[in-house]
């Protein structure tokens, strides 16, 4: 509801700058720089979000909602298997692992067979999706039940682009 009222102020007092950066945005990257913003909030560790990247296309009038949502699904649906290869580079080049096995073993047990369930939540709820696609990829979770999990991120982007179009409307 938070993110359906921040559309709708954002729509009502913000309109004519939301609008032009939105249009910068598309005009500058297009279809490929939408896929990239959300991509790179997805898998980035630090607190980052890909909601203000779609709510920018959003804004700009310039592409049509479908292809928006689509376009932002993928993105943040293939950020699953990037952050899980990215994690277990991590894991690799880094002795995380073997300090998570070694300091916690039940932990790293737990995140070895159970590590899928914890992609998939983080997947549908406002947690940072990264941290749980890395660790998967350094504990050496299966990669085929987090790209499963990863697909949880369709509906839940679906949702979000739904409240951001609704709010957006109510605005003007």
């Amino acid at each position: 509801m938070g993110l359906l009222a921040l559309a709708g102020i954002c729509g009502t007092l913000l309109r004519e700058p939301i609008t032009a950066l939105g249009q910068t945005f598309i005009d500058i990257g297009g279809t490929a720089g939408l896929f990239a913003g959300v991509m790179l909030a997805n898998i980035s560790l630090l607190p980052a979000t890909d909601e203000p990247v779609i709510f920018l296309a959003i804004s700009s009038g310039r592409m049509g909602a479908w292809s928006i949502f689509l376009v932002s699904a993928a993105a943040s649906t293939l950020a699953g298997p990037v952050g899980y290869g990215l994690g277990a580079l991590v894991g690799r080049a880094t002795s995380l692992e073997a300090w998570v096995t070694r300091t916690n073993a039940n932990l790293a047990d737990w995140l070895r067979r159970r590590g899928a369930w914890a992609v998939a939540v983080c997947a549908v709820l406002p947690f940072p999706f990264a941290v749980s696609t890395w660790t998967a990829g350094m504990m050496r979770v299966g990669l085929v039940p987090v790209c499963a999990a990863s697909l949880l991120r369709i509906p839940k982007t679906g949702f979000y682009f739904w409240l951001m179009v609704q709010g957006w409307g109510m605005g003007g």
